[in-house]
């Protein structure tokens, strides 16, 4: 790591090769700013510390998990080695000046979360009814923060989140300055095209479907209360999973100790080597019932479609990850994958929903490493009687944790197997968990047409 004045000293070059522009030059958004204040030096203190695993850099929106998101936090971040350097006003700038200043050397964060640059466009020029920045000079402010902390980091994921709205409605002024600036960020930034950066945005989860930002959420249009910092941390969970590397169980790939299970594991390797396969239907008994009693439904949806059961009865999420690590994919090229997995994790298990739906994005991610152009089709897990309660919070999770990932569609298809009243019935189901050839037909009629479409 640098020392602190050869950082100081790379910083002021880089600033001074930018500054050959004279629009950089004249760039506030990038010129430090000294933020001496007692805050500042308790993060010097705390970075002094060390064990630093995820750091937080912002204004007060992110400073402000210390006050009316702290109960979340503590729920969320407490037990990470998580560290907030905020502080309440900050501009990049000041940010830029803080970064300088620290003992930055003195931590090594597997990840970083960034959210930054509302100050500048919501602060005046000293003397004039001006923006501090325009937006396109805030986006400069931004990337050179992101910059500094990929040299500082090279190898830390960093979570960059467009700038959250402000203004109650749509059409504010500084809602549309924010707008402009996350537009300027996703030229930059999107799909990757930084390495170890991911640009997100959470901005749509404040909104209402007219883009109006309630009070109920941030009172002030501007500092989410408790209620906008749980769907912040909500929403954000997989990534800092991710980052952090973190293996739940539900994530730790593990093959099932039985014979019939590598029987069948062997089997369906041998029809993956044999080629010729669109469509993998991945999962555990519900899916591996399309052999049994969903046989006559399978041939009908799914008969011209060169589709493979890999359901595995009993399957968890870790096992699915085993099973996708060992089979032999040389010989295919799937266009599309349809997942359903989850309720094994939660039977009789002290399991959290957060893992098991971690569990299925951990799968997804495998595909889409293994087939980068693969279209994904997540189902919700189904209605099951005797585990209500522990499905909904997983199916509640699922979107969430699949709505950064590319070619994913989230599929809520349990209705179809619920009555008149909504209950779920042994009509459908004979044991309230495994459909019947009935259920079989509601399934495959309600994915039909969707992977027809998907596998054009």
């Amino acid at each position: 790591m640098k020392s602190k004045l050869s950082r100081i000293v790379a910083t002021l070059l880089t600033l001074a090769c930018l500054a050959c522009t004279s629009v950089f030059a004249q760039n506030p958004a990038t010129t430090l700013e000294n933020r001496d204040i007692p805050r500042y030096h308790s993060q010097l203190e705390r970075m002094e510390q060390g064990q630093v695993d995820l750091l937080w850099v912002g204004d007060s929106i992110t400073h402000f998990w210390e006050d009316r998101g702290k109960e979340v936090w503590d729920q969320y971040y407490a037990d990470r080695n998580a560290m907030n350097f905020a502080i309440s006003g900050d501009r990049t700038g000041q940010v830029l000046w803080r970064m300088a200043n620290s003992p930055m050397d003195k931590i090594s964060p597997k990840m970083i979360v960034v959210m930054i640059g509302t100050n500048n466009i919501g602060h005046k020029k000293p003397g004039t009814n001006e923006m501090h920045s325009t937006p396109a000079e805030t986006v400069e402010g931004i990337q050179a923060i992101v910059n500094q902390l990929k040299d500082l980091y090279p190898t830390s994921k960093i979570l960059l989140l467009e700038v959250f709205p402000r203004g109650n409605q749509p059409t504010d002024p500084l809602r549309l300055a924010v707008n402009d600036i996350n537009a300027g960020l996703e030229k930059i930034y999107a799909n990757g095209a930084v390495e170890n950066v991911q640009l997100y945005s959470i901005n749509d989860l404040f909104l209402d479907k007219d883009g109006v930002l309630s009070p109920d959420i941030m009172p002030d249009y501007l500092h989410p209360n408790k209620a906008g910092y749980e769907i912040w941390a909500k929403a954000i969970e997989p990534m800092i999973a991710d980052g952090l590397n973190e293996t739940p169980v539900d994530c730790q790939a593990s093959p099932v100790d039985a014979d019939w299970w590598r029987e069948r594991f062997n089997a369906k390797n041998e029809l993956l080597k044999a080629g010729n396969i669109d469509v993998l239907m991945i999962g555990d008994s519900i899916t591996h019932g399309w052999e049994g009693s969903g046989a006559e439904q399978w041939q009908k949806y799914y008969g011209d479609m060169n589709a493979i059961n890999l359901g595995h009865g009993g399957d968890q999420t870790q096992h699915v990850l085993w099973r996708l690590n060992n089979y032999d994919f040389s010989a295919v090229s799937p266009k599309s994958a349809v997942l359903l997995i989850g309720v094994n994790n939660t039977w009789g298990r002290d399991r959290k929903a957060t893992d098991i739906a971690l569990g299925q994005r951990r799968i997804v991610k495998k595909l889409q490493e293994l087939f980068p152009n693969i279209k994904i089709v997540v189902l919700k897990v189904f209605p099951c009687t005797s585990q209500t309660d522990q499905i909904e919070p997983i199916n509640a999770l699922t979107e969430l944790y699949m709505r950064d990932l590319p070619n994913v569609q989230v599929v809520d298809i349990g209705k179809v197997f619920l009555n008149k009243d909504g209950e779920l019935t042994k009509e459908v189901m004979p044991d309230l968990l495994h459909p019947n050839a009935v259920g079989y037909e509601s399934w495959g009629a309600s994915l039909y047409l969707l992977l027809n479409e998907l596998n054009r």
